[in-house]
């Protein structure tokens, strides 16, 4: 338990949580392998509940920004092929194949489908 519990007094120190000096010093406590008191040990175990906290925090702070842009992506798709056919259907009425009523009538559909 002491070695799992100076890893995390280390992973503390490194990560500039809570008061360096008194972390130092608990760390130097567990490493001469002394009982520590129980206010360090409630002390620890609060720094690392909020550590925690602030690791889920970021962790769905990240996954939603990750699915916004695959959201994002998806939305960008759709327009993209929706204008896409809007240009098929510019050509065909340039080439003459489609009229100016049936342009109309087919651009209004892609629009609705959208």
């Amino acid at each position: 338990m002491s070695e799992d519990l100076i890893k995390i007094v280390q992973k503390l120190i490194d990560s500039g949580k809570g008061d360096s000096t008194r972390l130092h010093e608990i760390f130097n406590v567990l490493k001469r392998g002394t009982p520590l008191y129980l206010s360090d040990y409630k002390y620890v175990e609060n720094l690392i509940k909020t550590l925690k906290e602030q690791e889920q925090i970021k962790s769905e702070k990240e996954t939603k920004a990750k699915n916004t842009k695959e959201k994002n992506k998806k939305s960008e798709k759709v327009q993209s092929k929706g204008d896409n056919a809007i240009k098929i259907l510019k050509n065909r009425l340039a080439s003459g194949e489609i009229t100016i009523e049936e342009f109309q009538e087919l651009k209004k559909v892609l629009k609705e489908a959208k």
